[in-house]
């Protein structure tokens, strides 16, 4: 190779450097300026949000049938109408009442039957209903009430919605004897949170902000209704109509 293009191989390779270097340069100057997010301290659980209710994902009749025997407790009060059942038939024209929060039943049996077409619940009907037949503390007398339903081939059930399969009284100890009481007797007390206040008053319910914690709710309990106010969490204006 000849001098002259030996000294033409070098410049270029210098102007190809020095090209690369002006371009790298300029990309970190222009380059978009990375602000470090600041620092979210998380909120810490409360005692309530650490409990969490166990689930049995029941999607069928031979998976519902795992709740015989079994002792439940509602978890959606004053949502579930229940009825008398005898000669396994469920009596639709004596309707007894809605089940309240934490209330203890037996279940005995599960099983089918097409209600009324008119028949007002909150289970859609479907071609059949599903029944968990059950027993009451203190009651020999047998009811039943709606837990899903049937239409075509396919089933619905609601039973980690109405059930918890624990007692709530062991699951929430931490609650105290006076909140308990409150909820044993359905009724609303200074001081309950959303979530006692819901078990003891029931889920058919409307308010007037999604802020839980600090809104008014408006509850619906069999028909007493109830007005509770709460900041932070705590209810601070109760009234009952």
């Amino acid at each position: 190779m000849k001098t002259w293009q030996k000294i033409g191989l070098l410049t270029l390779f210098v102007l190809i450097l020095f090209g690369l270097r002006i371009y790298f340069i300029w990309r970190e100057r222009h380059a978009a300026i990375v602000q470090p997010h600041p620092t979210v301290a998380e909120r810490p659980l409360t005692q309530d949000e650490v409990v969490q209710p166990r689930k049995m994902y029941i999607d069928s009749l031979k998976s519902a049938q795992a709740l015989n025997g079994k002792n439940v407790w509602i978890q959606s009060g004053y949502s579930l109408d229940y009825y008398p059942y005898a000669a396994r038939r469920v009596n639709f024209k004596n309707r007894v009442g809605f089940l309240p929060g934490a209330q203890p039943l037996q279940i005995q049996d599960i099983i089918t039957q097409k209600a009324p077409a008119d028949l007002a619940t909150r289970i859609p009907l479907g071609d059949k209903q599903v029944f968990a037949v059950f027993k009451l503390p203190n009651d020999d007398k047998d009811y039943a009430a709606a837990i899903g339903f049937i239409k075509g081939d396919d089933s619905t059930f609601f039973c980690d919605q109405i059930f918890y399969y624990d007692d709530p009284r062991q699951m929430y100890n931490f609650w105290g004897p006076q909140i308990w009481a409150a909820i044993d007797q359905h009724q609303a007390i200074s001081g309950m949170n959303e979530l006692q206040t819901a078990m003891a008053l029931g889920v058919v319910q409307q308010s007037d902000s999604q802020d839980i914690g600090n809104r008014t709710v408006d509850y619906d309990a069999g028909g007493k209704k109830w007005s509770v106010t709460f900041q932070h969490d705590k209810a601070t204006a109760i009234k009952q109509d």
